[in-house]
């Protein structure tokens, strides 16, 4: 992580130096050719100045020469007077050239040209004897316009010379300057990267340090090799495992060195890795090898092999090899191994058991549901002839313990079928379908109509009710149950009256009966569900405590819940049922598939 921050940095500021560098240079270059521009043009002024002191030299010269021939005629002074005279066009001609780009010179240089040309003329009138030389006044007027015009010229070049000195002095000032910052630029920036250089090189040798000191004390074998596949790290446990230390097995090619494998297929599977790794850059792991270490070779042993590539820059560099010593993880596996064996065949045993104990008990079931029902019905039956036919005999006493014989068999015959349905519905197999709960309250209402007649009691049902995944009978005994609890457990005076109604959500159907009964007290909402629990005495309200046990449990065999809710006056109970998964659409026949029959 340190390095990778290191190298943003690095670039980033790499970047920016560059680019600051660029920028100085790209400066340093228009400095160095404005300053060289700048030099030019002094030279350029320079060179006109000369020029322009060479025609007032010239002038000068003609005149003196001119003077000299006219008191005294000398053949050699005549051909340095004509030379002047001829050179006076050149050099106008040359100024005019120089100064192309000086409108203002360019206007003082005609008015000049026309006045020299009037000047040559008047020299070359004053050699001719037999001609008028103009007035002394006309000559001496003719210099000084002469003089003047080359004096502006010489005051130009020289107010544009000063200008231009200044200018190169402030180019080359900035070249310098530019030149200067590029220089300090360069040694921050090396001085920079030398010391991230630095720091990245202790970081190195620091996490060097520290991986040589983890491979070294880690409990698997490790063994580094180069691209060519010569050991260049083996850790002591490495060490051990080859019965080799670290200095004789270095520069040796690692197949050479790894002489524990007991099967050749395992020094190919060796060599296969190498080579996976080192040309193909591809790891290998999870490779079997068994064999023994020269320090135990009595002692058979078991490792798992991984080769991993070692990439620079997607380049191989090397591999590294572990071995991790799976001897123990074998051993544990087989003792698993036959642990399981021994499990599954006490699972059978227990199974076999527990079909013979199902066997049995459906035995009892058919015994309770005929041997033991058989005397009750005939206690019930003597009990009822004696009520009939011995009534008028029987004491007052005596009838009231036969009438309690008569009661206490038929909550005995209720009781045993009570358990009977609850036995038979934990062990029944239930084929859940699709259950019109509208059709499920009209049988259950059907079979109850006797009792609800007798207690006047009052039953609204939402309609349609939605239709639910489960069994009829089952949910027929549900209802069955709920209702005549509803109907059963009321105050004295009080009409019973039932509410029911349904929701539905994405998944399931949540259905409310709801009563204006007695209700549940709080703290016997969930204990109600359990087998035998009542919460009155069998002289107030008649019951065997099994009923809402059955609910239960023929809810949850559906795959739903039920629970009691708060109310106000009354009990509510809420169920939880499933909905039917909708199916699929059949696919639609073609067009010309033929009829079916």
């Amino acid at each position: 992580m340190l390095i990778q921050r290191t190298n943003r940095y690095v670039n980033i500021a790499a970047a920016i130096s560059i680019a600051v560098l660029l920028a100085g240079i790209s400066t340093l270059a228009v400095g160095i050719q404005r300053t060289a521009e700048s030099w030019r043009r002094v030279s350029h002024t320079h060179e006109v100045l000369q020029h322009v002191q060479g025609t007032q030299s010239l002038i000068n010269e003609a005149d003196a020469l001119q003077k000299s021939l006219r008191l005294e005629y000398s053949r050699r002074d005549d051909a340095d007077f004509q030379e002047r005279l001829t050179a006076l066009p050149r050099e106008l001609n040359t100024l005019k050239q120089l100064t192309s780009d000086n409108a203002t010179q360019q206007r003082t240089l005609a008015d000049l040209r026309g006045l020299l040309d009037d000047y040559v003329r008047n020299l070359r009138t004053g050699m001719e004897r037999g001609l008028a030389y103009p007035s002394r006044e006309d000559e001496r007027a003719l210099r000084q316009t002469i003089a003047m015009r080359i004096a502006a010229l010489q005051a130009e070049e020289e107010r544009l010379l000063m200008l231009r000195d200044a200018a190169a002095g402030t180019d080359r000032a900035r070249t310098v300057a530019a030149a200067v910052a590029v220089s300090v630029l360069s040694v921050a920036l090396l001085f920079f990267v030398r010391a991230m250089a630095r720091r990245d090189a202790d970081f190195l040798a620091a996490q060097r340090a520290n991986l040589d000191a983890t491979l070294r004390s880690i409990g698997e074998a490790v063994i580094a090799v180069d691209v060519f596949g010569r050991v260049r790290f083996m850790n002591r446990v490495a060490e051990q495992l080859l019965g080799c230390e670290e200095g004789e097995a270095r520069d040796q090619l690692l197949t050479t060195v790894f002489r524990i494998a007991r099967s050749s297929a395992d020094d190919d599977a060796l060599a296969a890795a190498l080579r996976a790794a080192l040309r193909e850059k591809q790891p290998v792991t999870g490779i079997p090898i068994a064999g023994s270490s020269p320090a135990q070779p009595e002692r058979m042993r078991f490792w798992l092999l991984n080769c991993q590539p070692l990439l620079v820059d997607g380049e191989v560099r090397g591999a590294v090899m572990s071995m991790l010593d799976v001897t123990e993880l074998k051993r544990v596996q087989r003792e698993l191994g036959d642990a399981n064996t021994l499990l599954e065949q006490r699972i059978q045993d227990r199974t076999e058991q527990l079909a013979e104990a199902n066997i049995e008990l459906r035995a009892f079931a058919h015994t309770i549901a005929h041997d033991l029902r058989a005397p009750l019905r005939n206690v019930q039956g003597y009990a009822a002839a004696l009520l009939e036919d011995e009534a008028a005999t029987l004491s007052a006493t005596g009838e009231r313990f036969v009438r309690r014989i008569l009661a206490v068999s038929q909550h005995m015959d209720r009781l045993v079928t009570d358990l009977l349905a609850y036995s038979q519905l934990s062990r029944a197999e239930l084929r859940l379908q699709p259950v019109e709960l509208d059709r499920v309250v009209q049988l259950a209402l059907g079979g109850m109509e006797t009792q609800i007649a007798a207690a006047g009691a009052r039953v609204d049902a939402a309609s349609p009710l939605p239709t639910v995944l489960g069994n009829e009978a089952v949910l027929v005994q549900v209802f069955d149950n709920l209702i005549g609890n509803a109907i059963k457990f009321v105050a004295p005076g009080v009409t019973p009256h039932v509410r029911i109604d349904a929701d539905l959500t994405a998944d399931a159907a949540w259905v409310r009966i709801a009563d204006n009964g007695i209700g549940i007290p709080e703290d016997k909402r969930e204990r109600v569900f359990d087998v035998f629990e009542r919460l009155h005495g069998e002289e107030q309200y008649q019951g065997t405590g099994i009923g809402l046990a059955i609910v239960k449990k023929g809810v949850e065999r559906l795959g739903g819940t039920i629970r009691v809710e708060p109310a106000s006056a009354g009990t509510v109970f809420r169920l939880c049922l499933q909905r039917p998964r909708p199916q699929p659409l059949p696919a639609a026949a073609p067009a010309d598939a033929p009829p079916v029959a």
